[in-house]
């Protein structure tokens, strides 16, 4: 699939550029076409045709696979090989933050997802964070935040990404979370108290 032509009608300088301004060292170039638009391309998309070119072409073809009909466990399996493409914090988390497991699958993506907090790359355990934090409430509150925080790093978008967890833990329940801010760096728990000064739930 031909995604410039595909992104044609939707694409926008100002977007490109103001893209290209927020994001660090990007390895695709940018399109220009925004996350809201990539979801309704999404849905008419086939998975497998999507070539990635563009940065953008990362989140389409992730979305489109979660749009896709095949099974669970062929959607994992078609996320898995897409994380090597991931190389930006969009990337995972419009992804992760997307895929919504049905209950009779919400086991099968726990194991997968916690598997990816013990990756050695940055996206993937980037994608394992942001996903658990993003379904939290359909798992077991204690057994997340361990492996959340044992998975925290040096890494930049890591690092972001466990504060970010952090800081919707403690605004659901700050009397269970508070104690895990101990259990990760210094600067993740620094980050993570400025995401819940920042909160406007709090």
């Amino acid at each position: 699939m031909d995604t410039k032509d595909l992104y044609a009608p939707y694409a926008s300088e100002h977007t490109r550029v103001f893209n290209e301004r927020i994001s660090k060292d990007p390895v695709y170039p940018f399109a220009g076409v925004r996350i809201p638009v990539l979801r309704r391309l999404a849905k008419e998309a086939a998975p497998d045709e999507i070539t990635i070119r563009y940065h953008e072409d990362v989140i389409l073809k992730g979305l489109a696979i979660i749009s896709s009909r095949i099974p669970f466990p062929d959607k994992l399996k078609a996320i898995d090989d897409l994380i090597p493409y991931m190389t930006a914090w969009d990337h995972t988390d419009v992804i992760a933050s997307s895929l919504k497991p049905g209950k009779k699958d919400r086991e099968e993506a726990e194991r997968y997802f916690l598997s990816l907090l013990k990756d050695k790359r940055t996206f993937a355990r980037r994608l394992g964070i942001v996903f658990l934090m993003s379904r939290r409430k359909d798992y077991e509150r204690e057994r997340l935040l361990e492996a959340i925080c044992a998975a925290d790093s040096d890494e930049y978008y890591v690092s972001m990404a466990v504060a970010w967890a952090l800081s919707f833990f403690y605004i659901d329940d700050r009397e269970s979370a508070e104690p895990w801010f101990v259990k990760v760096s210094e600067a993740t728990r620094r980050r993570a108290w400025q995401k819940v000064r920042d909160s406007r739930r709090t």
